[in-house]
């Protein structure tokens, strides 16, 4: 279930990240970030960290730079206050100032937008509480990328993880049922052992 799933965002992720105009970014680490841990958060054993290691390593990502930008834009986000500070703002705070000139960058071309870049924004507006309709159009069109794509990423993105979690639930269900067949196997061969005369032990009953 999860081989699969990763394997396929890898190979999502190397087309974006070797794709012609690609520049990294904050937002996108911050994206990149909540979608890998949202599929990884039920994922069985304790080594999501080493998976995490070996994927950016396959794309040469330098995962500690990832995680310092993205608590750095979850920290930025989590301070604001309303939708009118989620801005790109090229006056405001160094935050918003950067994001100003991703939005430039967006403008003349230099720079195309990514679905991690999507997910990023979104996570921002979760941070800062305002996750209506209204603010996501407002911040997509201060930061000059298209609200179509980044709708249309967020509902992929949300699809995925539904699908995660319906299918972690079927396999719980066939693991739960696969123990209940185990158990009545077991009783039932008890059942026919004490049918047969046997004793637990393996000796026969006593004859009358």
């Amino acid at each position: 279930l999860y081989s699969t799933i990763v394997q396929e965002l890898l190979v999502q992720h190397h087309l974006i990240k070797f794709g012609a105009k690609f520049e990294y970014d904050k937002v996108y680490a911050l994206g990149f970030l909540s979608v890998y841990d949202g599929i990884m958060e039920s994922f069985p054993g304790d080594n999501q960290g080493e998976i995490l290691e070996a994927f950016c390593g396959a794309l040469g990502t330098d995962l500690a730079q990832l995680r310092r930008d993205a608590e750095e834009v979850e920290q930025w986000a989590s301070s604001c206050d309303g939708a009118s500070s989620v801005s790109a703002d090229a006056s405001g705070s160094p935050l918003q100032q950067e994001l100003s000139q991703y939005a430039s960058s967006f403008e003349s071309r230099k720079k195309v937008y990514n679905k991690f870049f999507g997910v990023g924004m979104f996570r921002v507006l979760e941070l800062a509480k305002c996750t209506d309709p209204a603010s996501l159009e407002s911040f997509a069109t201060s930061l000059n990328v298209p609200l179509t794509r980044v709708t249309s990423d967020l509902a992929t993105y949300k699809g995925m993880l539904t699908k995660m979690t319906k299918a972690k639930e079927l396999m719980q269900e066939i693991i739960e049922e696969q123990r209940k067949k185990s158990e009545q196997r077991a009783a039932e061969k008890a059942q026919a052992s004490a049918s047969n005369g046997e004793l637990p032990n393996g000796g026969a009953a006593a004859s009358t």
